[in-house]
């Protein structure tokens, strides 16, 4: 059967070489091209292309992937991709992604979260503290991987802290995925050097957040808490298209196919 009969049962990750040790994303897009598809095809003829102790840390590798795969340890998947690559396993593990943003009522990280905001998919949530905070639980539960923007720094240990958690699930921080491309900065400006443009809110920043939980919680203005789970709605939707515009960086000249999964709303 060709590769393009058999395409469509793969999925990205089947395709991505660099997962394997000893497989630099350039070596990838070299293999490629001189018509190594999958990893399963490198295990078998890896010794074609290197030297025999290094075709063996190859087909251990991809054993190990196998194994990884067969007990759903997606965080090995994710631990063995190259940075600025880790965005590959979103597709694969679509329906299993956790888009997630918090608000709190200081800059450090001892600070309390306000409101959390989360994208799973195509449902928006929103969660703030006096109302229905806890139910955010039932969302982390649910997720195989969490996306954030600093996240791994900042959102995920209030969020451990909070509510007292020590397992995580895997995580992909997009502001290390875009800094190994040379994207750095807040997310705004992030977004801006990908030529995105957000939908205007009323709150700026950060900074405007925390005035907006401060009024809220003295005058349980309703306007006021809109206009921050309005702000806060809007930097968990932001991910989707900057995650969406690293996968294209990370897939340039690897001839990787994408285009034949089934469309996903929000992310294609």
């Amino acid at each position: 059967m060709s590769y393009q009969e058999v395409k469509c049962t793969m999925t990205i990750l089947d395709q991505s070489l660099c997962m394997l040790q000893g497989v630099s994303p350039e070596a990838e897009i070299r293999l490629r091209r001189a018509g190594v598809m999958t990893c399963a095809q490198l295990a078998a003829e890896a010794e074609r292309y290197f030297s025999a102790s290094h075709a063996q840390r190859i087909r251990t590798s991809y054993e190990e992937w196998q194994m990884a795969r067969a007990h759903g340890l997606v965080d090995w998947e994710i631990s063995h991709l190259p940075s600025g690559h880790r965005v590959r396993a979103l597709w694969d593990y679509w329906n299993d992604v956790l888009f997630y943003d918090i608000e709190t009522d200081g800059t450090m990280a001892a600070s309390n979260i306000t409101c959390i905001s989360t994208l799973r998919n195509g449902r928006t949530c929103s969660f703030w503290r006096g109302h229905n905070l806890p139910e955010f639980l039932s969302e982390w539960a649910a997720a195989k991987i969490l996306v954030s923007f600093n996240g791994k720094r900042f959102d995920t240990p209030i969020v451990c802290k909070t509510f007292g958690l020590t397992a995580v699930p895997a995580q992909i921080d997009l502001m290390n995925e875009a800094a190994h491309y040379g994207y750095r900065g807040g997310l705004k400006m992030v977004e801006k050097s990908f030529g995105f443009v957000r939908k205007e809110v009323g709150c700026t920043d950060g900074k405007d957040a925390i005035r907006l939980w401060n009024e809220y919680s003295e005058t349980h203005s309703k306007k006021t808490l809109s206009e921050l789970l309005e702000y806060n709605q809007a930097d968990v939707a932001s991910l989707v298209p900057l995650a969406r515009g690293i996968l294209h960086l990370s897939l340039e000249n690897t001839l990787i196919d994408w285009a034949f999964e089934n469309s996903l709303d929000g992310f294609r």
